[in-house]
């Protein structure tokens, strides 16, 4: 896919770009998948009711059905989410996608075990917007129910992205530019096709953390790979 020179892209344009996450199929998202498999296999061996938050188009929720829970899958994205369903109709799966807003969860409160929040999808959210997150996480949640949150550290991951690293599918980060309060930044992408930017929000793991212990007790911090973690809370 050609991206004409100069493109600002939003979220949803990003997603559909990477194969990392808009093709089940593909080795990029097959790597997702299995980078996460082990550690999500040994902490959810009790089968359950599961949301998978900001689903995209749904590998996660397909590889915990597998795993033998009754998954819903919610996003804010319509066309991820016809993605997702599409995906559905050509494997015997019963994963429920919902279109929804992660800050206003459209369910009943206590309606989960647990709750997943993958792929480092809190950059969408600025802090007062996490915190409802959370918020909302937790009053869906059961009693003692289970958060699984993985994100990576962008504040330590900064400067391997202002080194040029590839990132995917010959991109990689030409520029990063920084607000003054440092809240957020833009990546630009560039390669011989064309250049594109994203924002993201920073996070950085402290802060994750102390947002967190506001709604949840952590009972495991694992680091999936340097900078990127996979936090296990459990609802207060």
């Amino acid at each position: 896919m050609d991206i004409p020179l100069g493109v600002v892209m939003d979220f949803e344009e990003y997603y559909l770009y990477s194969k990392a996450y808009s093709d089940i199929e593909s080795p990029e998202y097959k790597k997702r998948l299995e980078e996460l498999k082990p550690y999500l296999t040994s902490l959810m061996r009790e089968r359950g009711r599961v949301l998978d938050l900001a689903c995209g188009v749904g590998g996660f929720s397909f590889l915990l059905e597998e795993m033998g829970h009754e998954v819903v899958g919610l996003d804010i994205s319509d066309f991820l989410l016809e993605k997702a369903r599409a995906y559905r109709d050509t494997r015997d799966s019963e994963v429920e996608f919902v279109k929804g807003d992660a800050r206003k969860l459209p369910f009943e409160g206590g309606t989960f075990d647990y709750v997943v929040f993958l792929g480092n999808s809190i950059v969408h959210f600025t802090p007062l917007e996490l915190n409802q997150v959370f918020k909302e996480v937790r009053r869906v949640l059961k009693p003692h129910g289970l958060f699984l949150l993985h994100y990576n550290d962008m504040r330590e991951l900064l400067p391997i992205l202002e080194g040029s690293e590839v990132i995917a599918d010959g991109y990689w980060v030409s520029q990063i530019r920084k607000d003054k309060e440092e809240k957020y930044f833009i990546a630009v992408f560039e390669s011989p096709k064309g250049k594109f930017e994203v924002k993201f929000n920073l996070w950085g793991k402290t802060a994750v953390e102390l947002l967190s212990k506001l709604y949840f007790v952590r009972e495991e911090s694992i680091e999936i790979k340097e900078n990127s973690y996979l936090d296990v809370l459990r609802r207060k």
